[in-house]
């Protein structure tokens, strides 16, 4: 007849060893829930059910149409492919005239994601609020660039004239899939993000912002700005 004190071990044993299980369970679960909140790295099945696998829709609707009104009613002329005026495109401007428009989110997403969608930057929305306020979302893809880096994110701050020819741009927050970022890297991806659109404005001979604004959900410029824009292949 088994030993009494030998089976309590045994179930003793057991029943430590489903805890440990269950509790490695739980955690690579845990693990790869936290991944897939991220965004950056892409995990079947729960990747779309955390609605990482895209980014955030912020309810601005996207149309070519209204990217060819700004380009026709600007008079403004693309000499290459409208896919390769990227943010990080070697660009040439010229033709520097006066220019007063009004943008709306609308109008600046459509423009974006039509010179932008083959770019680091996909699916770019802006929803343009007041007192320079505006949220952001895209799918930013950073490998070719050499970081490895990938995924939808998502930030919120306030875009204004820094100078007659540069912006600034605060952050508030950012976001990575479900997972915000931290301060530090906020700060730091707040000033990648403004150095690459300084960068183009600095290539814009005579380009001068009078007015920038934010408001009531519109962005209104007013300035001299380059109507003809050419890519230069490196």
């Amino acid at each position: 007849m088994p030993d009494k004190t030998s089976i309590l071990k045994k179930n003793n044993a057991s029943g430590n060893l489903n805890i440990i299980i269950a509790v490695v369970g739980v955690v690579v679960v845990g693990l790869l829930t936290i991944v897939a909140a991220s965004g950056m790295v892409y995990i079947p099945a729960l990747t779309e059910i955390l609605g990482t696998d895209k980014p955030v829709d912020l309810g601005v609707e996207v149309d070519p149409i209204l990217f060819d009104n700004i380009i026709e009613e600007q008079g403004m002329d693309f000499k290459d492919p409208v896919s390769d005026y990227q943010l990080t495109s070697n660009i040439v401007y010229s033709d520097t005239s006066p220019m007063d428009l009004s943008l709306s989110s609308s109008d600046l997403s459509s423009y974006l994601q039509a010179t932008n969608n083959e770019g680091p930057l996909k699916d770019i929305q802006i929803k343009l609020g007041d007192n320079n306020q505006a949220e952001m979302s895209a799918y930013i893809d950073l490998n070719d660039m050499g970081y490895d880096f990938k995924g939808p994110v998502y930030a919120e701050g306030s875009i204004s004239k820094a100078s007659d020819n540069s912006i600034k741009i605060d952050l508030n927050s950012a976001k990575v899939g479900l997972l915000p970022l931290p301060e530090s890297s906020t700060e730091q991806g707040t000033q990648e993000l403004e150095n690459m659109i300084n960068s183009q404005l600095a290539k814009m001979p005579e380009l001068n912002i009078e007015t920038l604004e934010i408001s009531d959900g519109k962005l209104d410029f007013k300035g001299d700005y380059p109507k003809t824009a050419d890519v230069i292949s490196e």
